[in-house]
């Protein structure tokens, strides 16, 4: 059947009416919900363009880039864009996810025909100066899908998998080493014990509000502005159309006057669940120790007990989260001239 794209830019464009059945036949958490992909296209660093791509007018798969364009702005991708630039394709706020996916499960040729057909499409949609492309979160059995001759492979941070097949959290200790396990179990006896300090575990807009997760997450993001390239912090609109929704699942932390010391946030799925955030106050501020440790009790509890296959704890402290039982998964950025 022939290939169809439309190219969406979320600030401005209507969702299409099919977008969410697509989305939830593929399995895709809420971060691509349409409303929060318009919120995130409003404050990031580049254009957001969003691809359906449809077979006989059936929607089956979807890609997300970020027009990343020679001129030091923004633009308005609805009334003008750059000339020339690199294609970033990436997840829309969540590095643990890639920024393309499928309904059912296509084998490899069909994925990589799908993909074939996005750049051909995309190109002819940006125009020849667009002359490159990143893959952002490519596996390491999936270079040959990404289409393109010359191939440069750019290693990121591992992606963290926690399996959780156990009846219960006795399980996930009896897999970890006796020093990392008698802390964990002493940290989280101390806090159940702590009449000054409470931890609920459950639907995030039932613990907290967006106003609340923007001011933890503003706080916690100043740890990181010393990166060449930091990441714009998630605007309060979307902050709190996330936490809204029914789709997330919050773990907080709060002390006896109701003040917010501890918050991670999780992307809820059928299978696995995805660590999206961590923000705490430190110690100086107000906040308490070891909640970051045992935050992961506390996820890894609510995940057995839903049934989750396991948890998705995404990247960056690779030897903390491995101490912690997680499967490290290699992944890269390929670099495509086109």
């Amino acid at each position: 059947m022939t290939l169809t794209l439309e190219h969406l830019d979320p600030r401005h464009d209507p969702e299409p009416g099919d977008w969410e059945a697509l989305r939830r036949a593929a399995g895709q958490c809420v971060t691509w919900r349409y409303d929060l992909l318009r919120g995130y296209a409003w404050a990031a660093q580049a254009p957001v363009l969003v691809t359906v791509l449809r077979r006989g007018g059936v929607a089956v798969g979807a890609v997300s880039a970020s027009l990343r364009g020679a001129r030091p702005h923004r633009g308005v991708y609805a009334g003008r864009r750059d000339p020339a630039g690199i294609l970033d394709v990436h997840a829309p706020g969540n590095r643990s996810q890639k920024g393309w996916w499928f309904t059912g499960e296509p084998e490899p040729g069909e994925r990589r025909e799908l993909l074939r057909g996005y750049v051909r499409g995309v190109r002819r949609e940006l125009g020849v100066g667009w002359r490159s492309m990143v893959w952002r979160e490519v596996s390491a059995d999936e270079p040959g899908l990404v289409p393109g001759v010359v191939k440069v492979r750019l290693p990121t941070e591992p992606l963290a998998r926690l399996a959780t097949p156990w009846d219960d959290l006795d399980g996930w200790y009896a897999g970890l080493d006796r020093p990392r396990r008698d802390s964990l179990r002493r940290r989280a006896r101390g806090i159940d014990a702590d009449p000054g300090l409470s931890v609920r575990v459950g639907p995030a807009r039932d613990l907290v509000s967006g106003a609340e997760a923007a001011a933890l997450r503003a706080e916690n993001d100043l740890k990181y502005r010393s990166r060449l390239f930091p990441l714009a912090p998630p605007s309060l609109p979307y902050l709190e159309a996330l936490v809204g929704g029914d789709e997330m699942v919050a773990i907080a932390y709060r002390d006896s006057g109701r003040r917010l010391l501890g918050l991670s946030l999780i992307l809820d799925h059928p299978k696995w669940p995805i660590c999206l955030s961590w923000g705490a106050l430190s110690p100086e501020d107000g906040g308490r120790k070891h909640l970051y440790f045992d935050g992961y009790v506390r996820m890894t509890e609510w995940a057995i007990r839903a049934g989750k296959s396991g948890l998705v704890l995404g990247k960056g402290q690779a030897d903390v989260k491995s101490g912690l039982g997680a499967e490290l998964v290699p992944s890269a950025a390929i670099a495509v001239p086109l």
